[in-house]
């Protein structure tokens, strides 16, 4: 995601809890298990703290998938940071399990997105409308079902942003 802002000139910021390098992982699908297996993969460097984001000074924001999002769902900036966004219709992208922070942050009754189908129950019990697409844009929401989805993903997002 970070990579795909940076190849059309956008200018990325990564947030975290603190600024410091953050442990990635990666997500697999293989044959022999009927979930996806994870592993240690790169890391990133996050430049700013999540208490010490304005999200006035940004013009969209990514949640990207994977277990992440089930911790940081929990931190209420986080979700101060997300809510400003999809309240004020603004640029909001989420992969994966990253919707897990969209309606943890507010109502998405009505909301057509698209999830990893492990939380397809979680969404729908959140109000929100399941679609079985690549992606799926509602306004300026844009979602995603996982990383295999992004050459779909990312060209939406930035349609939107260009759009803002």
């Amino acid at each position: 995601m970070v990579y795909r802002l940076m190849e059309e000139g956008v200018v990325p910021v990564v947030a975290a809890a603190e600024v410091k390098r953050v442990q990635l992982v990666y997500h697999d699908f293989d044959p022999r298990y009927s979930n996806y297996t994870e592993g240690p993969s790169y890391y990133i460097e996050s430049q700013i703290a999540y208490e010490d984001v304005n999200p006035a000074g940004y013009d969209g924001v990514l949640i990207p998938g994977g277990r992440g999002p089930e911790e940081i769902r929990q931190d209420q900036k986080v979700l101060d940071i997300v809510g400003y966004f999809y309240d004020k219709k603004l640029p909001l992208g989420a992969m994966c399990h990253g919707p897990q922070v969209v309606y943890a942050a507010r109502s998405v009754k009505g909301r057509r997105m698209t999830v990893y189908t492990g939380i397809r129950a979680d969404l729908e019990r959140a109000g929100g409308t399941y679609v079985d697409e690549p992606v799926v844009v509602d306004g300026a929401l844009v979602t995603s079902r996982g990383w295999p989805d992004l050459p779909y993903m990312m060209p939406k997002f930035l349609e939107v942003l260009a759009a803002k």
